[in-house]
Formats: structure tokens, sequence, C-alpha cells
């Protein structure tokens, strides 16, 4: 959120994280390389894309790869996007489609349930109620919002309530 707030023209906003420490990437190309790849975890080849139950024996620079894909998801949703030449159209991990909700609206979901719901010790299945909530406070409990809250989820394999 903070690269799409900045806008910088000299970093684009484009949901890979750490592609400036790669001096050979050439901006605008689609084989651009990065630390991590929120769109699509499992790049860097060791964040998976989908939650599974012994994810917490990952470091956490790298389970963090589920949450980073439910945020760009529920953001964007599942459709094709570029950003910066690179091609951001992945599967899902349930085969199904999400409906992005858009980035502020996104980022204010997620804010909501740090800061009101989530402590250090909040796991993935926490993460989930926490949204949950979060977007049921702002934009209703029958809102589309909490609707692609929950698809989100799911799209990444995380349980939901």
């Amino acid at each position: 959120m903070v690269e799409f707030y900045a806008n910088n023209a000299a970093d684009t906003p484009d949901y890979l994280i750490g592609e400036e420490l790669f001096l050979a990437n050439t901006p605008g190309s689609a084989n651009q390389k990065a630390l991590r790849y929120m769109f699509d975890p499992i790049r860097d080849t060791r964040s998976p894309n989908c939650y599974v139950a012994t994810l917490g024996n990952l470091d956490v620079h790298f389970s963090s790869g589920v949450g980073n894909r439910f945020f760009y998801l529920l953001a964007e949703g599942s459709g094709a996007r570029t950003y910066s030449g690179v091609n951001h159209q992945v599967a899902t991990c349930n085969a199904g489609s999400v409906t992005g909700i858009g980035r502020d609206k996104a980022a204010k979901i997620w804010y909501r349930a740090l800061s009101m719901y989530m402590t250090s010790g909040t796991n993935y299945a926490g993460a989930a109620v926490a949204t949950i909530s979060a977007a049921s406070d702002l934009y209703g409990p029958a809102s589309p919002e909490r609707a692609s809250v929950i698809a989100a989820w799911r799209a990444v394999s995380v349980p939901t309530p």
C-alpha cells in the first residue's frame, strides 16, 4: 500500500517486495525478480501460496506469503492484472474466484483488524476472524466487502467461520 500511496515513478507500485535489490531488473519487464511476490508467493520458491497446517514451521518471512496473497486477492481480485510489466494472474488454491474490493477498502479492513482485533499471537484462523469482523464493522455484516474477505481467505485455503 505504501508503494501505491507514494506512486513513485522510480519504484512503481507492483505488489513486488524487494525488487529494487535486483540491479539486473529492467523496470517494466515481465521477468523482474523480487524477494517476495504478494500475488504469487511461491515464485520465491520458499513461500507457499496456500495455507497448510504445518505453515507455522516455516520462517515467518516465508509463512507470511499466505497473508500477502490474501491481501492481494482482497484488493485486486483473482482476475488478470499487470503492474510494472509483470502479469499478476494466478490460480486460487480452491479453484474459485475472488472479486476485489479495491486497495483502499482492503487497507481499511486490514488496519482495523490489526488495531482492534489482532494480537501478537494471532494465527491465520484468528486473522480470518479479525478481518471478517473488521469488514462487518466497516461495511456491514451482509456487505459485499465482508463476502470478499471470506472468499479471499478461502482462496488461500484458510478456514473461515
